[in-house]
């Protein structure tokens, strides 16, 4: 089964009329970043996107041309996806009328939320940026360094403040990025550990424990 994965409508592939534009560009979309996701660019196989989507595979070229642009339209559809996560962050660092304390447990719990509200940007994000290829570079530019950027000053006010006990906001951003990107059995492996955690309150629990982990001082107040 394909991820699900909320995607905004995308400008039409530039000389094909719109009449051409036929059913399937959201379900090979969504097959896509599932295939792209879990087997990466090299071993993905349009045969099978195209048929985890329904549809036939000519489509591919109908919609997108090629496999590369089938990819550079999933990170589009992904880098949309992203835009009010990081709105979000950067309205939340760069309030000053709330303790740096106060809205690093807002932006950590919100950050946590998402990664597992939306695992198919943690998915694809993980395979390509280690690809030493353009398809990295873009990925980069497109979703780590805005991700990065919406909340560095605020790492490093906390830094500042001993709330965080890192050297560089880079580094708590990467730790903090592993810590939140469990996989989707994580509730089914946490219950063979501890059977007395319920599943259905693991991603509460392990977000309450993430940011008690990482952060120094008084307690983080309840998620608003």
């Amino acid at each position: 089964m394909p991820t699900e994965v909320a995607i905004h409508p995308l400008p039409s592939p530039r000389g094909r009329r719109q009449k051409d534009m036929v059913g399937g560009r959201q379900e090979l979309l969504a097959a896509a970043i599932c295939a792209f996701s879990h087997d990466g660019f090299e071993r993905a196989d349009l045969r099978g996107i195209a048929s985890a989507a329904g549809v036939s595979q000519n489509l591919i070229r109908v919609h997108f041309g090629s496999k590369a642009q089938l990819w550079k339209a999933c990170l589009e559809a992904i880098t949309q996806s992203t835009t009010g996560i990081i709105a979000e962050i950067s309205k939340i660092a760069s309030d000053d009328s709330r303790s740096v304390h106060d809205r690093l447990c807002d932006a950590i719990t919100r950050i946590i939320y998402f990664y597992s509200d939306h695992p198919y940007v943690r998915d694809f994000v993980v395979r390509h940026a280690a690809d030493r290829s353009e398809r990295s570079t873009l990925v980069t530019e497109q979703l780590i360094h805005p991700a990065y950027e919406s909340c560095r000053t605020l790492y490093e006010a906390g830094i500042a403040q001993g709330i965080i006990r890192a050297s560089h906001p880079a580094l708590f951003f990467a730790l903090l990025s592993a810590a939140a990107n469990q996989p989707a059995s994580f509730p089914t492996v946490l219950r063979s550990l501890a059977p007395e955690i319920p599943e259905d309150a693991a991603r509460i629990l392990i977000a309450e424990t993430i940011v008690e982990t990482l952060l120094h001082g008084e307690p983080c107040a309840p998620p608003r």
